[in-house]
């Protein structure tokens, strides 16, 4: 049940124009390995903002991805971050910079904005990022959001929440959202 006193739709998928999006005001823990390299499969899958679903009109548009994500980790907040895949007729594509020569470094889309990386109880981190993607198809693409993390073996992310649960104004809710939109 929703803390909101108004309706969010879960998903909206309109192809004229190539436009789509998930909103989510769901609280989840999510619960993120250390990640250690590309072939390890230590990214965790955000499922309430994955499966965003666009067809292109034509097979030079752009894709252009918006990311708002807003929760807390549970620890370190500073070793957090998000990657996106795309995926088309079953071919998955990481579109973060792990294809390239980037040796041992973690790849991502984004990081957080942190306000007070000390507080691991009732300060929110949010992360917006854009990303400007070329799938060069008219066929149906999907974007999925990965969370990654390179801090501790285990570290729990908390979607749309303050690691802190208590009913006071010091433990805020809030919601993530994640559009795709064509040009060109």
């Amino acid at each position: 049940m929703s803390d909101f006193p108004f309706s969010i739709p879960r998903r909206v998928d309109t192809q004229t124009p190539p436009f789509s999006y998930i909103q989510t005001d769901e609280i989840d823990t999510i619960s993120v390995s250390k990640w250690v390299g590309a072939d390890e499969s230590d990214e965790k899958k955000i499922t309430q903002l994955s499966g965003l679903l666009i067809t292109p009109n034509t097979a030079s548009q752009k894709v252009i991805l918006q990311l708002h994500l807003f929760g807390e980790w549970a620890i370190n907040p500073y070793h957090g971050s998000v990657s996106f895949k795309r995926i088309v007729d079953g071919t998955e594509t990481w579109l973060d910079p792990r294809a390239s020569s980037i040796g041992n470094r973690r790849p991502c889309n984004g990081l957080f904005a942190l306000s007070n990386p000390a507080n691991n109880d009732t300060t929110p981190e949010s992360l917006n990022t854009t990303l400007v993607d070329e799938p060069n198809t008219t066929k149906e693409v999907t974007y999925e959001v990965y969370l990654l993390q390179t801090s501790v073996p285990s570290a729990n992310f908390h979607l749309n929440s303050t690691v802190g649960t208590f009913d006071n104004n010091q433990h805020d809710r809030g919601i993530s959202t994640f559009t795709a939109e064509c040009k060109g």
